[in-house]
C-alpha cells in the first residue's frame, strides 16, 4: 500500500470513528416502583392469606398445621373434609354411594342419629352383612377404620359428614375424647366387624 493510499485511509479513519455508547445514569423510578409493587403484594397476601382456602391448601398435607382462629368444631370439620377422601370411592363425593353396594351417608339415620355412639363403633371396626339404610338393604362389607385413623381423624371425618352443610346436614360434632372412650371401652371388638342388629343395641347417645 501506498504512503498516499495510507493518508487517505488514516483520513476516513478519522472521519468515521467507531460508535461509542453514551455514557449516563440509569433513572431510579423503575426500581423503586419494583420495590414498592414487591412490598405491596406482600402485604397483600399476608392480610388476605392470598385468598388460599383453608381445605384446598392443607390438602397435600399428611398433618396438616393448626386452623389458627377456628373453633375446636369448625376445626374438626376441615381435617374431617380431608379425611373423607378415604370415604368418598365407596360413598362417593356427594354422599349419595352407589345403588346396591354403597350406602348413602347424605340423610343417612345412621350418620344423623341423636348422637355418635353406633357411627363411631361402626367406623372404628366397620361393619358386615345386611344392614338397612334409608329404607334400602346392602350386605357388602366396611373395613375396620381403627388401626389406620387416630381418634381426632375419625372424630374429624365424623363431625364433617354429620354437618356437611352441602347435604344440608346440622348434627352435632363429634370430639376426639369420645372416640377415644369409645376405642378403650371396645377394645376386645378389634378385628371383628360390627352386624347392623348389633350396632343397633347400642344406644345412640349416653
Amino acid at each position: 500500500m501506498s504512503e498516499e493510499e495510507d493518508i487517505q485511509q488514516s483520513n476516513e479513519i478519522e472521519a468515521n470513528p467507531e460508535p461509542v455508547a453514551a455514557r449516563g445514569t440509569t433513572p431510579a423510578w423503575p426500581f423503586i416502583l419494583l420495590v414498592m409493587l414487591f412490598f405491596g403484594g406482600m402485604v397483600y397476601v399476608e392480610e388476605t392469606a392470598g385468598a388460599f382456602r383453608v381445605d384446598v391448601y392443607t390438602a397435600g398435607f399428611k398433618n396438616p398445621p393448626p386452623a389458627v382462629g377456628l373453633s375446636e368444631e369448625d376445626e374438626l370439620y376441615v381435617i374431617g373434609k380431608r379425611v373423607y377422601a378415604n370415604c368418598a370411592a365407596c360413598h362417593q363425593p356427594s354422599g349419595l354411594g352407589v345403588a346396591g353396594q354403597f350406602p348413602p351417608l347424605k340423610d343417612s339415620e345412621w350418620v344423623l342419629a341423636e348422637g355418635p355412639n353406633r357411627i363411631i363403633r361402626l367406623v372404628l371396626d366397620g361393619v358386615a352383612g345386611p344392614m338397612k339404610v334409608k329404607g334400602e338393604d346392602y350386605s357388602n362389607a366396611m373395613v375396620p377404620w381403627r388401626p389406620t385413623l387416630s381418634d381426632r381423624e375419625i372424630a374429624a371425618v365424623l363431625t364433617f359428614i354429620r354437618g356437611q352443610k352441602e347435604w344440608g346436614h346440622s348434627a352435632s360434632a363429634v370430639l376426639p375424647n369420645k372416640v377415644k372412650a369409645i376405642r378403650d371401652a371396645t377394645a376386645s371388638q378389634a378385628g371383628t366387624t360390627w352386624t347392623a342388629d348389633a350396632l343397633l343395641k347400642v344406644s345412640e347417645k349416653d
